[in-house]
């Protein structure tokens, strides 16, 4: 699964510049036809926080999370330093609830792990 010859998981490593939270974090989805939603942590709208993974599934098209994996990557802003990725206790029930196909995170010494 590439687009333009690079793989969903480095697109979420690139897009993770765009926060400007101290732990920086982004969120791709994609499937067989290629990347459908992203996001990055952000303050939100309404100045609470908006999580990366909420952030890719409002653009996501619903229909194809079922077959889909969402890549989740982490690190520090200032040190630049991977942090574990997993999804927090609140974007669980939220992937669960959508039925997201697979869950990928980056643990903190930088290798995938599966959710």
């Amino acid at each position: 699964m590439k687009v333009k010859g690079r793989h969903p998981s480095q697109i979420a490593m690139a897009l993770m510049g765009r926060s400007r939270c101290h732990v920086q974090v982004a969120a791709v989805l994609a499937d067989r036809h290629g990347i459908f939603g992203w996001g990055w942590n952000s303050s939100g709208w309404d100045g609470y926080g908006l999580h990366a993974e909420a952030h890719a599934l409002q653009r996501a098209n619903r229909k194809r999370l079922a077959q889909a994996t969402m890549w989740v990557v982490a690190r520090r802003k200032r040190s630049g330093n991977p942090v574990t990725a997993r999804p927090c206790p609140s974007c669980q029930p939220l992937l669960k609830r959508l039925a997201v196909g697979r869950i990928m995170y980056r643990d903190g010494r930088g290798e995938w792990r599966e959710l």
